[in-house]
């Protein structure tokens, strides 16, 4: 392995865990939340007002956000039929056409999610009473999160450094 590749496999999965760990946090919070929220309306007959909110925010930011960590592992949808037919040529050049596309739009989905957030940032949640921003702000974080995990395993199959690059482009993992 190339000292390049080697360092961008050592960024993407310090990208990882520095992505994980508050997932994971995030994972529990929403957790105890909900079973905080259960308990107080069935066994205490006293509802929290904020916790379904709440439970709902970081559900988003988990989704989204982890997305970022399916894309390092190129375990999202892909369909092959085609792909799978094509010369090796002409299947790196389709594949180089569809990183493109998805880099593209995960460049948009940033910055237009950039945009959404400072204008989510006038107005305030209903039970939490915070700045939309913050709920907001998952979608330009999972862009960016995404489109640095997108850069760095397109180079390492354009390197030939990825793990089965010859068959598996960094655009999806699991074949249809």
């Amino acid at each position: 392995m190339s000292r390049l590749a080697h360092s961008l496999n050592r960024l993407s999965r310090w990208l990882e865990m520095a992505t994980v760990i508050p997932l994971v946090a995030a994972g529990a919070t929403m957790v105890a939340v909900v079973l905080a929220a259960t308990f107080y309306r069935y066994v205490l007959n006293a509802p929290i007002s904020w916790s379904e909110e709440l439970a709902r925010y970081l559900m988003i930011w988990i989704g989204l956000v982890g997305a970022s960590v399916t894309l390092r592992h190129g375990e999202h949808i892909r369909i092959t039929a085609i792909r799978d037919r094509l010369p090796a040529p002409v299947r790196l050049l389709g594949d180089l056409v569809v990183a493109a596309l998805i880099g593209w739009f995960l460049w948009i989905m940033t910055v237009e999610g950039w945009a959404a957030a400072e204008r989510g940032a006038r107005q305030v949640s209903p039970a939490l009473r915070v700045s939309m921003m913050w709920p907001l702000l998952a979608v330009p974080v999972a862009g960016a999160l995404m489109l640095a995990q997108h850069v760095i395993q397109t180079l390492l199959m354009l390197m030939g450094e990825r793990a089965g690059a010859a068959q598996e482009p960094p655009t999806g993992g699991g074949t249809i």
